[in-house]
């Protein structure tokens, strides 16, 4: 009985990728390098100015990418470009760093952490544009999968001289280059997109700047507790280095078992009352000013800002399947709400160096920003047209989300009015175009280009001209004027 239990649960594992591929574990590289450069290995709670003054580097070229993509400035042949340069900027970085350890020099440091807030803004960002052609299992399981093994890897890193981690950091972006290509060319071999629609279009700008001020309340305690109780970062021993990684592991494994296996319940609320309660625990323990604790303090903060990382990259997916708007601007807006804030807070507290009498009552403030950023974030009613993680959560939920997307007195949704949109649904169910596939028609019919749509579906035009070459098969056909004219003549009713 035991057996057969084991093999249904290592069945349903498996049924949620039926086409795994080890590419697009490719964030395992990205999240390796910004432990190596970015936050010491995790051997204390951060790296002080190297991890403020990077990350708010990071955040000035995440708004300038965000405002060319608002621009239509940001093209295919752009993005490649900015994509190379970036894996080149995160490789040099590491050597800088490596060759600061030998011989350290203030120059050399900043200009490390200047490389590194400029490659890792679009180096590990371009990987959401992968992301959001995957089912929601899919990205589910490629995200946490990422970045449980990431903080295994991590705890090794731990044990490893310092030189040798920069070593192995100069290795990963362009490991993380090269599983990205062969990612692209995966998913264009397989040709099966997730649908993605606009439902958040409608949703009122409101519900967002809730949302995006809780994260940012969430963060901007985040940083202070980083840094509390004396603004310098705080030493984790091997254990605490173990016990930060582990539990972060641990974590990625639950939500995985919990979604994928059990198909139990997950809502966004869940999963962000986890990181609050560790910064929580995390801040009451500092707050007792007692050195043996201390380590048990830093070590919650740090799995509260590591779980935290594939909680708000999972968000960003599922916001990004469900708008209009380019999945970039939708991670980029997203990551300025958690960076900003929480490398403020850290700034705050750094600079504060609170002395101990006054540890109670910056805990106090830290518990105070959680309290006001739980009333913004702990619902799994916002978005009201679609209350983010819609597909995991209880089959109840979804039938109640139905119910009041349509209102109570039982409306039927209403009915296609363009033709197009008509002529598409026949071309899904008559031919079995993928959503995608019809998204690609659309724009066809609409006379862009390839070029075009790529930029406007943020896929390379490689990709379009592989979908265009499976849809010319399933309709036998040969050309767009052929295509034009099927439309054409489709019967509409």
């Amino acid at each position: 009985m035991d057996a057969q239990r084991k093999e249904s649960a290592l069945g349903r594992i498996i049924a949620c990728a039926p086409a795994l591929s080890l590419s697009l574990f490719g964030l395992v590289a990205v999240r390796i390098w910004i432990q190596c450069n970015l936050y010491d290995r995790y051997l204390s709670t951060d790296s002080g100015i190297v991890t403020i003054a990077s990350n708010l580097f990071r955040v000035m070229v995440i708004l300038a990418l965000i405002s060319l993509v608002m621009k239509r400035e940001f093209t295919e042949r752009a993005r490649s470009r900015l994509f190379a340069a970036s894996i080149a900027a995160m490789t040099l970085a590491s050597a800088l760093f490596l060759a600061n350890t030998a011989a350290p020099s203030p120059s050399l440091l900043w200009t490390a952490c200047l490389l590194a807030g400029f490659g890792i803004a679009w180096g590990g960002g371009r990987w959401i544009c992968l992301y959001v052609r995957l089912s929601t299992d899919e990205a589910l399981l490629y995200a946490f999968a990422s970045l449980g093994a990431s903080a295994l890897v991590g705890f090794l890193l731990g044990l490893m001289p310092e030189n040798v981690t920069y070593l192995l950091a100069m290795l990963m972006p362009p490991l993380s280059y090269l599983a990205y290509e062969r990612a692209e060319r995966f998913l264009d071999e397989r040709n099966l997109d997730a649908p993605r629609d606009t439902v958040y279009d409608e949703e009122p700008r409101s519900t967002f700047v809730r949302l995006i001020f809780g994260i940012v309340l969430f963060n901007l305690a985040l940083g202070m507790a980083r840094g509390f109780p004396h603004g310098s970062s705080i030493d984790l021993p091997t254990p605490f280095q173990a016990i930060h990684q582990a539990s972060v592991a641990i974590l990625c494994a639950y939500v995985i078992w919990r979604a994928l296996v059990a198909k139990r319940r997950l809502g966004f609320s869940a999963l962000w009352n986890v990181s609050m309660t560790f910064i929580v625990l995390g801040a009451l323990t500092l707050a007792a000013a007692q050195p043996n604790v201390e380590p048990w303090g830093a070590a919650a903060v740090a799995v509260a800002n590591t779980f935290a990382v594939g909680l708000l990259w999972f968000s960003c997916y599922d916001l990004a399947r469900h708008t209009s708007l380019p999945a970039p601007i939708v991670l980029g807006l997203a990551w300025v709400a958690h960076i900003a804030p929480r490398e403020t807070g850290r700034a705050l507290i750094w600079a504060a160096e609170p002395r101990t009498e006054a540890a109670m009552a910056v805990a106090a403030v830290i518990v105070l920003l959680l309290a006001a950023s739980m009333a913004f974030l702990l619902s799994d009613k916002t978005p009201v047209a679609r209350p983010l993680f819609a597909e995991l959560l209880h089959p109840s939920d979804q039938v109640r989300t139905a119910q009041a997307a349509f209102g109570s007195s039982k409306k039927e949704p209403p009915a296609l009015t363009d033709p197009l949109d008509a002529k598409l649904a026949l071309l899904r169910e008559r031919r079995f175009l993928t959503e995608r596939e019809c998204e690609v028609v659309r724009h066809l019919a609409q006379g862009r280009s390839k070029t075009a749509i790529g930029e406007k579906l943020f896929i390379s035009e490689n990709t379009v001209r592989t979908y265009v070459k499976n849809i010319y098969g399933k309709l036998d056909i040969h050309s767009k004027q052929q295509l034009l004219d099927l439309l054409d003549t489709m019967d509409q009713h």
